[in-house]
């Protein structure tokens, strides 16, 4: 009896680290470091963009521009955690123009938004790409 009541407890307490940990977002630092292609290989780099991509994140970065055109804003965030690439690491893409166009450089951010895409080489820094971003 107490062998069954222990092994249903350990499969709660692992089903819900299982939910806790889906139910949070992925940090800019974790995303960043699982695609280096410096510490990781390219199949486990394969592998796990396959399983986030698409997933909802909220992050937060420093403006560095914002450019907009055709009904969307492009907008470069730096998150100094990690490597910058030309001054950012994280591209947003956004169809709420008004709240893109009142974003000032060097402004602190907060948004959320879909991982769409990154891109890293070995040796460079990693940029990842959101779409359907809102600003908070």
């Amino acid at each position: 009896m107490i062998k069954r009541i222990s092994f249903f407890l350990a499969a709660v307490l692992i089903i819900a680290s299982v939910t806790l940990a889906q139910s949070n977002s992925l940090s800019f630092t974790e995303v960043a470091d699982n695609l280096n292609l410096n510490k990781k290989t390219s199949l486990y780099v394969k592998t796990y963009w396959q399983g986030i991509v698409g997933q909802e994140v909220y992050w937060i970065g420093k403006v560095v521009n914002v450019k907009g055109g055709k009904g969307k804003a492009v907008v470069y965030i730096a998150d100094s955690n990690r490597t910058l690439y030309k001054g950012y690491n994280i591209v947003l893409e956004t169809y709420d123009m008004e709240s893109a166009a009142m974003l000032e450089v060097g402004q602190s951010a907060k948004f959320k938004g879909l991982l769409s895409d990154y891109k890293g080489k070995q040796g460079h820094p990693i940029i990842v790409y959101l779409n359907q971003v809102e600003f908070k």
